[in-house]
């Protein structure tokens, strides 16, 4: 088997998911332009603007830009940032720093799985981390949480990504969510 056969990387991209958001926040905002000014306020039109012109830009703009989401490989996990600070939230993990690989569910708000890294005790944290209230939210530890990333926007093969994993840190604890899909 070659090396590049067993590099796993995922990039963002159009999915039926980020699709059907877009085509909302279009409709939305093309709905603001339609209604009449005198039934509604003018900073509730500029709300309406920013909030779903403003997603659906961004959106549009991470599914156009391919940029990677996931990728495993010798050198570690990289962790594919979030699209309006990509440069300043990737992070490439090295294995050295991996202590285990985690494929979880958030279950709080709606069921998205996520792939997470548990990293060795004592490193400082990852840029671009999320919070502890967050960690909170989810029922997981908040060094889990800022080394996760959310499976939205790009597509994911589970046992794709297990057998990089397998091939570069064979020793790596892994553990899945049983609820965890196979392919996204």
């Amino acid at each position: 088997m070659q090396e590049t056969d067993t590099i796993y990387e995922s990039r963002h991209g159009w999915s039926a998911r980020n699709a059907a958001v877009l085509a909302i926040a279009v409709l939305m905002t093309a709905g603001t332009f339609l209604i009449d000014p005198s039934q509604t306020t003018v900073w509730l039109q500029i709300l309406t603007l920013l909030l779903f012109g403003g997603g659906g830009t961004v959106i549009a703009y991470n599914a156009i830009s391919k940029k990677v989401a996931l990728r495993v490989d010798a050198t570690g996990v990289l962790l594919g940032g979030a699209p309006l600070r990509y440069r300043a939230t990737t992070v490439l993990v090295p294995w050295s720093e991996i202590a285990g690989v985690e494929l979880w569910i958030q279950y709080s708000a709606k069921k998205l799985p996520y792939v997470g890294l548990h990293r060795h005790p004592d490193l400082p944290p990852l840029p671009g981390g999320r919070s502890r209230i967050g960690a909170a939210a989810v029922g997981k530890p908040a060094a889990l949480v800022a080394a996760s990333r959310a499976v939205n926007g790009w597509r994911l093969n589970t046992p794709a990504l297990l057998a990089a994993i397998h091939h570069h840190a064979p020793t790596t604890d892994i553990s899945i969510d049983l609820n965890f899909p196979t392919k996204i």
